[in-house]
């Protein structure tokens, strides 16, 4: 056998080696990587499955905070439309408005409430940019509303001080006689109280719209969101609900 022959012969006696070193690492390589690419899906899937719950944590918390908001709206527009109804009464017609809207404690904590960025983040990466802003405008206006009306509870107690003193009572409405010119003399202070009533009761009708509009998306985007056919749903006062909390109260006996 001449030297090319047994370079053949040498060379092909390579192959099985190669050709067996190839199925060995494949052989020992493939389940490796099923076994990191399982791993990994599963790592991916729990990933996935915790983020949803974080989202969930998130939407939940946003739950608990719209309820304040929306309720201390609708309690706080109810005490002002239901105290300016008054002057739908014959015998109260020619009350000025700072003279019905009386002073009310109980909305101390409300007004600081404001969502997130984690919060809102969950509906912004569902596209919900607007249902997302209707929130947050919903918190600031509820905000500003709720401090024009503590505002003006310091303003009239303030006037209290210094105004007329009631000559007598008709249930918790207290009357007297002024001359016109003790009238024009209060005005420095009853014209800002006026002006402060009647934008607030403006304002507050807004409020109550916008939260209207977001406590009923608030459901139907939620379920969207998670993949469910109910996640959240809040409620919100029919019309005539509104109006019947909204009626003046009885005076006199």
């Amino acid at each position: 056998m001449d030297k090319g022959a047994l370079q053949i012969v040498e060379y092909w006696d390579l192959v099985p080696a190669v050709v067996g070193g190839v199925i060995g690492a494949l052989a020992g390589g493939i389940p490796a990587w099923l076994l990191a690419k399982r791993q990994s899906d599963e790592t991916l899937r729990r990933d996935r499955e915790q983020r949803v719950e974080n989202q969930k944590a998130l939407a939940f918390s946003v739950v608990v905070k719209l309820l304040h908001v929306i309720n201390s709206t609708i309690s706080l527009s109810n005490h002002v439309k239901s105290c300016l109804a008054l002057r739908n009464v014959p015998d109260h017609a020619d009350m000025e408005p700072w003279q019905v809207l009386v002073p009310m404690i109980g909305h101390a904590d409300e007004g600081s409430i404001r969502f997130t960025a984690d919060e809102m983040g969950v509906f912004a990466a569902a596209n919900e940019y607007d249902f997302m802003q209707d929130m947050m405008l919903l918190a600031v206006r509820h905000s500003s509303s709720l401090a024009t009306f503590q505002e003006y509870c310091v303003m009239r107690n303030e006037f209290r001080a210094i105004g007329p003193k009631p000559a007598d009572f008709d249930g918790q409405i207290g009357g007297g006689w002024l001359t016109p010119e003790e009238e024009d003399s209060f005005k420095p202070y009853t014209i800002p109280m006026n002006n402060v009533v009647v934008g607030l009761d403006a304002g507050l009708e807004e409020d109550v719209c916008l939260a209207r509009t977001v406590a009923e998306r608030f459901g139907p985007v939620t379920a969207k969101l998670f993949g469910v056919a109910k996640f959240a749903d809040l409620t919100f006062p029919s019309d005539d609900e509104l109006a019947a909390m909204r009626q003046a109260p009885i005076t006199g006996t």
